[in-house]
């Protein structure tokens, strides 16, 4: 099932992207035939399109009516496993690549949507990461140690400004980011279409077939797409090279939006250390967002 099939809504999916998608109804060539249309189809489309190769995106629905329609549209570089764990698991190294990447993608974005003239409300912030009861002062100590090993920028602090948190032990993050994610895929998808990039809604793919140094994608209607390549950016993969469905465990997590009175708390990130833990966004514009939701509930 789609997500944009679902009885709940996010606040990002009053906007509509690529809502003139067609179906896939005939065969197609393509240099590249990317699979999925969330924020990893669509930027693999942006840039392909953008250096001059010809781009097939499929989706099962709606482009970017997936997972990326119901993101809590935090932009982090940090990691919700910890960076302690990741150090012990993948070395220093591996973990200082893990930061750089999503310090780099973070960049990234921000580069495309001011190039582009993308209205998405990106906007620079910090995190903060702050201790819930089943974590020590000395964990976060040791957190703070491991973040600064892998060279990213991190603060202690005492205090959130969450009410029976103001003393707790926290991390700070700076130069974090949000954004509208919709409207940047909206944004993207426009520029990409306008480069070559051919976007299909509605086409589910089902066989991912590689032979003779080529590949060809067959949707569900038989339609087929061949290309010299292909990206699966699916939530799940949907070829059978790698058997990682089977190691995917289906977690939901329930995002609340609820209104404060303007500047009651900074425009910022928050995390705590529950397992599964809470995300906080407290976003200027939602307030609106919120309110247009509503009215539109209303009629």
């Amino acid at each position: 099932m789609n997500a944009l099939d679902e009885a709940t809504r996010s606040l990002w999916m009053n906007v509509a992207v690529a809502p003139d998608a067609p179906r896939l109804s005939k065969n197609a060539k393509a240099d590249v035939c990317i699979i999925g249309s969330g924020i990893a189809g669509l930027s693999v489309a942006y840039e392909l399109a953008s250096a001059g190769l010809d781009v097939v995106v499929l989706d099962r629905g709606a482009i970017a009516g997936g997972m990326s329609a119901r993101t809590s549209a935090h932009l982090t570089s940090m990691t919700d496993d910890t960076f302690k764990s990741l150090n012990r698991m993948r070395g220093v190294d591996g973990a200082k690549t893990f930061y750089q990447s999503h310090a780099a993608a973070i960049a990234r974005i921000e580069e495309i949507q001011a190039n582009d003239g993308i209205s998405c409300n990106f906007r620079r912030l910090n995190g903060y990461l702050f201790v819930a009861p089943n974590m020590t002062r000395q964990e976060l100590d040791e957190e703070y140690e491991a973040t600064r090993a892998v060279g990213m920028p991190v603060k202690k602090q005492n205090g959130v400004p969450f009410a029976g948190e103001e003393n707790s032990a926290a991390l700070v993050y700076p130069d974090q980011a949000t954004f509208h994610p919709l409207r940047y895929l909206k944004g993207i998808a426009d520029v990409a279409t306008k480069r070559g990039a051919r976007l299909h809604a509605n086409s589910a793919v089902v066989s991912v077939e590689e032979h003779d140094g080529a590949v060809t994608v067959v949707t569900e209607d038989g339609s087929r797409v061949s290309a010299a390549n292909v990206v699966v950016a699916s939530n799940a993969p949907v070829s059978n090279l790698f058997d990682l469905h089977s190691k995917q465990a289906p977690y939901r997590t329930y995002v609340m939006v609820m209104t404060i009175p303007r500047d009651t708390i900074e425009d910022a990130l928050y995390w705590d250390t529950l397992d599964p833990y809470t995300r906080y966004l407290a976003a200027k514009g939602l307030r609106q967002a919120v309110a247009r939701r509503e009215k539109q509930r209303k009629r």
